[in-house]
């Protein structure tokens, strides 16, 4: 079995039906968006153009270099976050563009039900 990861190009037509089966799984009206920078961008926008969501927020996360063990029990920096009062009491989509380990989408999930939102991933 190779390590290399499996690299594919895709049309923008393929990228627009992506997008339309992401809008139909979605169980609720969305009433504000956080995108994870920088690679939730592009794949956010889309999604907000597809649901006509116009509000729309960012966050910026990193976590600090550690050994990976260490790593995997760190906690993230925001260097980015939408103020509370944005997102209480609010139906939010959460977008990134990879789930890896999942701690980023995890630590912001957290972070908008602390703050009173009602996140879906």
């Amino acid at each position: 079995m190779s390590d290399t990861p499996r690299r594919e190009v895709l049309s923008w037509d393929q990228v627009e039906r992506l997008v339309q089966q992401i809008v139909h799984q979605l169980r609720r009206e969305v009433q504000l968006m956080v995108i994870v920078t920088r690679g939730g961008l592009v794949p956010g926008g889309m999604l907000a153009e597809a649901l006509g969501v116009k509000d729309i927020v960012t966050a910026a996360v990193q976590f600090p270099l550690m050994e990976p063990k260490q790593r995997l029990l760190a906690w993230p920096d925001f260097l980015q976050f939408p103020p509370d009062e944005l997102l209480v009491r609010r139906q939010i989509l959460v977008v990134d563009d990879v789930w890896g380990s999942g701690r980023t989408i995890t630590a912001v999930r957290e972070r908008i039900i602390g703050a009173g939102g009602d996140p879906e991933l």
